[in-house]
């Protein structure tokens, strides 16, 4: 663009494909108890069986862009910013399912957001020298002025990050379907209430009910998100020259300089006594 600006868009994709997974083989469908697990009913096993296999897939597409200001009087700086999605079938997503399924009968029903997406990513860092002392704009002279003022640089990186998904799980008992998972019925459209701490509610619970039995819930995996992150940090250096190569660097570093609490995911399970609450935070000042 000009005066050392650079700025490029991108649209960056990766697809995932035979990826490993693990599948529980002895689980039964609803209503059919112990008695209807499979290798129960040919071989009278009760115990789990996991198939560990390839072929599950995942993607992933985004546009990014990139706006960056090269090193020039004293100032460097560089914005990026994602708008993306990663789909796949659940488990540690990594792995297309490895630690399993909730619905062994029917993987292709897992295909969702991965557990680790965040639809949108902003990222700016900056490097300022501070135009004062010797060779800068002001107090460009040798002495106790230039000496006490010269020579800072002021660092920072924000980020910003929309949530990862969660899924609404429910109580498998009336199910009747050992080795499953089951989610919630779904009573109606859910609304993000956005509220944090004891009795605060992060969504409206009252969407969501216990499914009745032998069947499965109408939810689908990781149809809602958790809290973002916002942060800063920053760090302060001050550079004594002592020779031409040598010199002495003073430095302070301040994480999340805002002391903007970075809060957990909420509570998940319809049958827990703080479901829809989030009860954990973390990223607390560290100077």
């Amino acid at each position: 663009i000009g005066w050392g600006i650079v700025w490029d868009v991108a649209y960056v994709g990766a697809l995932g494909r035979k990826l490993p997974y693990g599948l529980a083989l002895n689980t039964a469908p609803p209503g059919t108890g112990a008695a209807g697990r499979i290798l129960f009913q040919k071989f009278g096993r009760t115990a789990n069986i996991i198939e560990r296999g390839y072929g599950v897939n995942n993607n992933y597409n985004s546009l990014q862009t990139n706006f960056r200001k090269r090193m020039g009087n004293g100032l460097m700086f560089t914005v990026a910013y994602t708008y993306g999605k990663g789909m796949g079938v659940g488990g540690d997503e990594g792995g297309g399912g490895q630690t399993g399924f909730m619905n062994n009968f029917n993987i292709p029903w897992h295909y969702a957001p991965l557990n680790y997406d965040r639809t949108h990513l902003l990222v700016a860092s900056h490097l300022y020298e501070l135009p004062i002392g010797e060779g800068k704009r002001w107090l460009d002279q040798k002495g106790l002025l230039g000496l006490i003022f010269g020579n800072w640089q002021l660092n920072g990186i924000f980020r910003s990050y929309t949530g990862t998904p969660f899924t609404i799980t429910a109580d498998s008992t009336p199910c009747n379907c050992p080795g499953n998972s089951v989610t919630a019925d779904v009573l109606k459209p859910c609304k993000i209430l956005g509220g944090v701490g004891p009795g605060q509610k992060w969504f409206d619970i009252t969407a969501f009910a216990q499914p009745g039995p032998n069947r499965w819930g109408t939810a689908g995996r990781n149809i809602l998100r958790g809290p973002g992150i916002v942060y800063y940090d920053m760090s302060v250096f001050k550079n004594f020259p002592v020779k031409e190569h040598m010199k002495i660097e003073f430095r302070a570093e301040f994480f999340n300089l805002t002391n903007t609490p970075q809060f957990g995911g909420p509570a998940t399970s319809i049958t827990s006594a703080t479901f829809g609450e989030i009860s954990s935070a973390s990223g607390q000042r560290n100077i």
